[in-house]
């Protein structure tokens, strides 16, 4: 008697790189071995409709999980939103650090807190990173 082996789609490929990876935001190359960019993106594309993943910005993805309360999906980043933004731009190899007002912040010297999270960024960095009503600035570091 033979076995019929169910063979994996990508998407289901892609679920399961995404359930056993360690970070939580994942760009299009990390999944270049499971099969072409275009296939990839395609996959990547139903899985948002399935709320299984959510898309940050240009290739950027972030794993997503249900509200306990809301019962609509949120991002599943250690961190929310700014912890996204942090791991995305770790990734994406820019060299990057806190704004002026979160390093006061910090250290004390102010109460008020960012509605949005602001990074320096050194080096050229063009993309516009958002969830919902959250979007992330990236400003130039005075010298």
């Amino acid at each position: 008697m033979t076995q019929q082996r169910r063979t994996r789609t990508l998407k289901d490929r892609l679920k399961t790189r995404i359930r056993r990876a360690r970070g939580d935001v994942f760009v299009p190359r990390d999944f270049a071995d499971l099969g072409e960019y275009d296939s990839v993106k395609r996959a990547l594309r139903q899985l948002i409709v399935e709320g299984e993943i959510a898309r940050l910005g240009y290739g950027v993805y972030a794993r997503v999980k249900t509200n306990g309360l809301t019962g609509r999906p949120m991002l599943a980043v250690r961190g929310g939103f700014d912890g996204a933004v942090r791991q995305t731009l770790s990734k994406l190899k820019v060299d990057w650090r806190e704004s002026d007002t979160v390093r006061q912040y910090n250290n004390g010297r102010t109460t008020q807190v960012q509605a949005n999270p602001v990074f320096e960024v050194q080096s050229r960095f063009n993309r516009k990173l958002r969830y919902r009503n959250l979007e992330a600035r990236f400003e130039k570091p005075y010298a």
